[in-house]
């Protein structure tokens, strides 16, 4: 059982049984499953805004997604760290680790979302976006350079909560 010692001042993330053992995980199989719960989150988002409305173009139903985005991001990161503590990742290691999450998550939206395009052909005549005609595969490589750069700014902002401290230089 974990405790609190109080004489001792230690917290519960020191006690052994609250340290994560992340050794088997690799950065792929952490981006990959945290990719595509995130996507999973995405989709359903999609289907329940934008896919029952019939309507593709109104650009305030992207902010949830936006939000997704960034937990997804956030609890790839997480996962990866040894202790889920800020100061604790290596600043390059966790930036690969929320792209590729970002990728995988936006890539299966991106197909998804294709997809449904090219199946439901009445949302395309409905959407005429600045007066253009789009195809599915437009509105996929919208969705994915719209995505990646969401997913960039995101990895950006959480590092500078989860790298670790930079070592002062001590030969001056």
């Amino acid at each position: 059982m974990a405790t609190l010692d109080l004489q001792r001042n230690k917290a519960l993330s020191e006690n052994r049984q609250f340290h994560r053992n992340n050794s088997n995980d690799s950065i792929h199989k952490i981006c990959i499953k945290n990719g595509i719960l995130t996507a999973i989150l995405l989709i359903s988002s999609f289907l329940s805004l934008c896919a029952i409305t019939h309507r593709l173009e109104i650009n305030q139903l992207t902010v949830p997604n936006l939000f997704l985005l960034l937990f997804g991001v956030y609890f790839a990161l997480e996962n990866y760290s040894p202790n889920g503590k800020s100061g604790s990742i290596d600043y390059f290691e966790g930036f690969k680790v929320g792209l590729y999450t970002s990728l995988v998550a936006v890539g299966i939206h991106a197909l998804v979302v294709c997809a449904y395009c090219i199946f439901d052909t009445q949302i395309l005549g409905q959407s005429c976006l600045f007066h253009l005609h789009l195809n599915p595969f437009t509105i996929a490589g919208v969705l994915m350079f719209e995505g990646l750069a969401a997913g960039l700014i995101i990895t950006f902002s959480l590092m500078q909560y989860f790298k670790k401290p930079d070592t002062p230089n001590t030969n001056s």
